[in-house]
């Protein structure tokens, strides 16, 4: 089998967890495909984006308008998945632009610092609120 650049980014994650520096962690992978099948039946993109969580046992934290056009259709939302090797979920962003077809998934350490700083702030009050609840 020849190796292509295309097969080559799409390496699993390192044993530690965390994807190497020029790769794709599978979950992405996962959860891209699952999320283009599941918006032809689920036409609301949230709950596209839970339903593809759904195997991969990871967490719908929230969602917002994101895009360039005001009346744009371009959401993003943000979700916890731990990757291969790793019990420890991490932040993720599920994006889907303007015209409402093309989507991506993303590691937080890509998107605008505002964004990633209310995700990790909104991580923060319900692992706080977890704890409270145990208690």
């Amino acid at each position: 089998m020849q190796t292509t650049p295309e097969s080559q980014a799409l390496v699993p994650p390192t044993a530690k967890g965390a994807p190497s520096a020029n790769s794709t962690p599978v979950e992405f992978i996962e959860l891209g495909l699952g999320l283009e099948m599941l918006l032809e039946t689920h036409p609301v993109f949230a709950d596209a984006v839970k339903a593809a969580l759904m195997p991969l046992d990871g967490e719908f934290l929230f969602e917002l308008p994101h895009g360039d056009k005001p009346d744009g259709k371009g959401r993003v939302a943000a979700v916890r998945l731990a990757f291969a090797g790793s019990d420890e979920q991490r932040l993720v962003f599920v994006i889907m632009a303007d015209d409402g077809i093309e989507t991506s998934v993303e590691a937080a350490d890509v998107q605008p610092e505002h964004l990633t700083s209310f995700a990790e702030a909104f991580v923060d009050v319900l692992e706080r609120l977890e704890k409270a609840g145990a208690h």
